[in-house]
């Protein structure tokens, strides 16, 4: 699967910190220091000093690490939720393509779901129990998800929204065991403002990162307006279940199907099983939440897919129980059977075998292949006889995730239009500079068009050799 322009951008923040640089966090235009942190020491590991030295399967390590530990991170929710069930969500937990597509997409979402279903069950299971210690991880986790990605403040009200209509739900004198929400709610609070502090201020090497995440604010307020990603409400649906040139949806069916189920029954029983209808009001209230903005791109969805799995997986074990006694078993194996092959159906064509296809509702803006034809002709390119080392100068900003794929090429500058010095041997130009770019070249240089993404395209422009007789004699 090519690099996403998305996962470009990250690496080369990455590749900074490996040489060295501390990171900086950006309110305007980047998202928050812990998937970086995050996946620091596996590239470190795996012996990565710097941006050349990583390859794309090492980063990619990271989100999959991600999605296996948020299979584990559901069993915090049990008992109030049956094994059983959690068993079930493991299904599409592990198996459904938008999962498996953004595990294996080095951006941040995965790590956010982690994030958020090891903040919400840690919180449950506090109450449950009435251990301090539960509400400290509740907080550390819940300091790291602000400083993963803005839209926390999302998870943030709807995790609060489903926990009031959860304890107004509950019968009078079935709370939970020994809770203390006011001591709870100091040791989260002072949890989450301490890992959030050391994460964005570089653990206090950029002391300014705190300021400057309250500074995004305003500038995630006007991105969710659209800037460019602006889609209808109901657009979250369609990607889900709407039927695509590449795939069948049988993740977003069987989840309607399922997790209905598992939604009705923890609606009926929202008195005596305060658990699932949380997990029913959180995945209603987060939908709601990125329907009505106006920004969206499919990865956003997993953040209401994932605890739909959890709904889905009570629906699953609901629907077996339909079923007599001596037949339970048998049936909710050959049941799963039949839902693992309709998942892993979708999931092949649109993960491993059309990952970049236009086609694919999960492939937003992808890089087009005809990217890896770009990186080698430029590796390609040798000077002439006599010349020095070949420099490639890039022109324009529309040219992610080129940088990606130039990282490793010595001799590489990125500049707003064509330097006067040094000498390029090539160059290449964002489509919007490319008549500019060609006329200051002059007749000798022939360009070639290259495809970065949908409607995206490049230029490279290289030199044709001088005809014989015309290079200037030596004494």
């Amino acid at each position: 699967m090519p690099v996403h322009t998305d996962e470009a951008v990250n690496a080369s923040i990455l590749g900074d910190m490996l040489e060295g640089r501390a990171y900086r966090y950006d309110p305007v235009d980047r998202h928050g220091p812990s998937l970086y942190y995050a996946t620091y020491p596996i590239a470190r590991a795996l012996g990565a000093r710097r941006l050349g030295d990583l390859e794309a399967w090492e980063l990619r390590m990271a989100p999959a690490v991600f999605g296996a530990a948020l299979l584990a991170a559901v069993l915090l929710l049990e008992p109030a939720v049956p094994a059983a069930a959690l068993a079930a969500a493991a299904l599409w937990l592990g198996l459904g393509a938008p999962f498996v597509y953004y595990g294996r997409t080095w951006i941040h979402e995965t790590l956010f779901v982690l994030l958020t279903f090891v903040a919400l069950g840690s919180w449950w299971r506090g109450r449950a129990t009435g251990r301090a210690a539960w509400a400290v991880v509740a907080g550390l986790a819940a300091g790291a998800l602000a400083a993963t990605k803005e839209t926390s403040v999302l998870t943030l009200l709807a995790g609060i929204g489903a926990l009031v209509a959860a304890t107004r739900a509950q019968r009078p004198g079935e709370g939970t065991p020994g809770p203390r929400p006011r001591r709870d709610i100091a040791l989260a609070g002072g949890a989450a403002v301490l890992a959030a502090a050391l994460l964005l201020t570089s653990f206090g090497r950029n002391p300014g990162g705190l300021a400057d995440a309250f500074r995004s604010l305003s500038h995630s307020a006007a991105r969710a307006g659209g800037q460019g990603h602006e889609k209808p409400w109901w657009t979250y649906l369609g990607w889900l279940l709407l039927p695509s040139l590449r795939s069948v949806p049988w993740c977003g069916w069987t989840l309607a199907l399922f997790g209905g189920a598992g939604a009705w029954g923890a609606w009926r029983r929202r008195a005596a099983e305060p658990l699932p209808f949380f997990i029913l009001a959180y995945a209603a209230m987060t939908a709601a939440l990125y329907s009505m903005i106006p920004y969206k791109t499919p990865w956003l969805e997993l953040n209401a897919l994932a605890p739909a799995a959890i709904l889905a997986g009570i629906g699953f074990v609901r629907a077996c129980s339909a079923f007599p006694a001596p037949l339970r078993w048998p049936a909710a194996g050959a049941l799963a059977a039949l839902v693992a092959l309709a998942l892993g159906s979708e999931t092949l064509r649109l993960c491993f075998r059309y990952p970049a296809d236009p086609g694919n509702p999960l492939a937003y803006s992808p890089t087009s292949p005809d990217i890896r034809r770009l990186e080698s002709r430029v590796e390609a390119l040798a000077p002439g006889p006599g010349a020095g080392p070949a420099v490639i100068a890039v022109v324009g900003r529309d040219i992610w995730p080129l940088p990606w794929y130039l990282r490793r090429c010595p001799n590489v500058g990125y500049w707003a239009e064509l330097p006067r010095s040094p000498e390029p041997s090539a160059v290449v130009s964002s489509a919007d500079l490319a008549d500019k770019t060609g006329r200051e070249l002059g007749p000798r240089w022939k360009p070639e068009i290259f495809g970065l993404r949908p409607e995206v395209l490049a230029v490279l422009f290289t030199r044709d050799p001088e005809p014989p007789g015309t290079q200037e004699t030596k004494p």
